[in-house]
């Protein structure tokens, strides 16, 4: 257990990177809504919603592929920052012994 400034600090460390990982995908997700709309506008003159759909599509799948790539960074970097200096087992559950 820390101080209450080193929870507090941990506390807003963690909201920070929750509030990164959220805008990242909203973004992505409306990046791919508008840049679709526009296309449709401007190419068949709104007739259709054909594009729409499809970069929206390309924008979730977008937010999916943040989502991850930002989890896995932040998460390698919260176990830089705690000191993890211990070898990690194999899939057998054996760890590596010097020979």
């Amino acid at each position: 257990m820390g101080t209450i400034r080193e929870e507090l600090a941990s506390q807003f460390r963690s909201f920070s990177v929750a509030s990164a990982i959220a805008m990242s995908v909203v973004f992505s997700i409306f990046a791919g809504a508008i840049t679709g709309y526009y296309l449709d506008a401007w190419l068949f003159d709104g007739q259709s919603h054909w594009l729409t759909l499809i970069c929206l599509f390309f924008g979730i799948a977008g937010a999916v592929k943040n989502f991850f790539i930002l989890t896995k960074r932040f998460n390698k970097e919260s176990e830089e920052g705690t000191g993890k200096d211990q070898p990690e087992a194999h899939a057998s559950g054996r760890q590596d012994e010097d020979v």
